[in-house]
């Protein structure tokens, strides 16, 4: 049995550091351009990783088939993502960036019907319209 009580603190620990993490980088893009940020991040997560795989002793074999969906994961997933977001911060305000965020399962729900071939359940269809009109409400109270 999953220990959901442990799996429900990680994610809202999560979720906050993330929500956090909008504030922060609108302090720190006044100071450091977005790009140098990333790569500071990126430098201070490989540090992190390589402590925690030392410590846990990982094993970090990766077949040559799988190298260039971790290289396509890792542009569009992370690096673009994080630059975008960064440089959004920078020219907008922290609060738009989490209200954009927010739309992230409605997208979720989206991609997985593009990309996977998952059907769109009533459920779904339901959910996507909600956040929509949830987004558009808060986005029009923010400008």
């Amino acid at each position: 049995m999953k220990n959901t009580l442990v799996g429900s603190i990680c994610l809202a620990l999560a979720a906050s550091i993330w929500g956090g993490m909008y504030v922060v980088v609108k302090i720190v893009v006044s100071v450091i351009p977005p790009l140098e940020l990333v790569w500071i991040r990126y430098a201070v997560a490989i540090v992190a990783l390589i402590i925690i795989g030392l410590f846990t002793r990982q094993n970090w074999r990766i077949h040559k088939r799988d190298f260039l969906i971790i290289i396509a994961i890792g542009i569009i997933g992370n690096t673009i993502s994080i630059v975008t977001q960064e440089m959004g911060t920078m020219l907008s305000t922290a609060q738009m960036g989490a209200i954009i965020t927010s739309s992230t399962p409605a997208f979720m729900v989206i991609f997985a019907r593009l990309l996977l071939k998952e059907r769109v359940t009533f459920k779904k269809g339901l959910s996507i319209c909600l956040a929509t009109m949830g987004f558009f409400s808060l986005l029009e109270r923010v400008m």
